[in-house]
């Protein structure tokens, strides 16, 4: 029975994020399969209202991170359309946005009850993040993570990274977010990246069992190991968070590369990044306009 149900409609009048709540499982599912559950301003500010709601309801022990079609998450969305409402209030430049995202992740992480993304498909860059971000991931075999922007003059931000540390350590966090390698299923569950792998026909079935099992644990003493695991890992990296935000900041509004990165992509051709002066012989320079 289906205690609960809201829908946070974006811009265009839809509704790029479904929370519902099923017993003591609430389920949000990220819901723009079109664009492969891509991230636009409206669906980021939709999870950050739909995080800060959970916190307050008392009778969610679990809750599952979903994507609605046959992706996860394939991380922002690039297309001109997103990008054209992307700096937009309350995000209107990269600053406000780092912040903005950082706050989303955070609350994610720091969510009372337990977290379970199930990962159906592609959970690319921010896709990564929000994986990393639950307690738990049960995944398709079909499915994989990906981490691509070093290949688009950028690199992982809005706190994304110490997630990712607390579970595959510095050597393989490294391996991802500087090679942009695809990191398959079966690969993710023999790093610790995936907890369960599965057909995608027994994915969802596979998370309520996990959801069920977790459930029936005495409540308070699951959020209280939430909250010491939390206080050892993430949390104790807060103040890199902060440093993160200085360091994107100074990063981006010094060099064009990221925006050199995505018209690359755009029109299929290899990106001519600018170099430091001490880069000679490493590519061609990159006229400055």
């Amino acid at each position: 029975m289906v205690v609960a149900e809201t829908a946070h409609a974006g811009a265009n009048g839809g509704s790029p994020l479904m929370v519902s709540v099923r017993g003591f499982v609430a389920r949000v599912t990220l819901n723009r399969p079109k664009r492969s559950n891509a991230l636009d301003r409206a669906l980021l500010l939709a999870l950050k209202r739909a995080f800060s709601g959970l916190r307050r309801a008392p009778d969610v022990r679990v809750v599952v991170l979903s994507g609605a079609g046959r992706s996860f998450c394939s991380g922002v969305d690039i297309s001109e359309e997103g990008r054209s409402e992307f700096y937009k209030a309350p995000q209107q430049i990269e600053r406000l946005y780092q912040e903005n995202g950082q706050e989303i992740v955070r609350g994610l992480q720091s969510l009372p009850q337990v977290t379970i993304a199930e990962v159906n498909g592609p959970a690319i860059g921010w896709g990564t993040c929000l994986a990393t971000a639950c307690d738990f991931r049960v995944v398709s075999d079909e499915a994989f993570f990906r981490i691509p922007e070093i290949g688009l003059g950028m690199y992982y931000d809005v706190g994304c990274l110490y997630g990712l540390l607390s579970l595959v350590g510095p050597a393989q966090a490294k391996r991802m977010t500087m090679t942009g390698e695809d990191i398959g299923a079966a690969e993710a569950l023999s790093m610790g990246l995936a907890d369960r792998v599965v057909s995608p026909a027994g994915l969802s079935a596979e998370t309520l069992r996990l959801a069920a099992s977790l459930g029936a644990r005495n409540s308070a003493a699951l959020r209280s190991v939430k909250r010491q695991m939390c206080a050892a890992t993430v949390a104790a990296k807060r103040h890199l968070g902060l440093m993160e935000l200085e360091l994107t900041t100074a990063y981006y509004g010094s060099n064009s590369d990221g925006i050199e990165g995505l018209a690359a992509r755009k029109e299929a051709r290899s990106p001519v990044f600018a170099r430091e002066s001490g880069d000679i012989g490493i590519g061609r320079k990159r006229n400055r306009r």
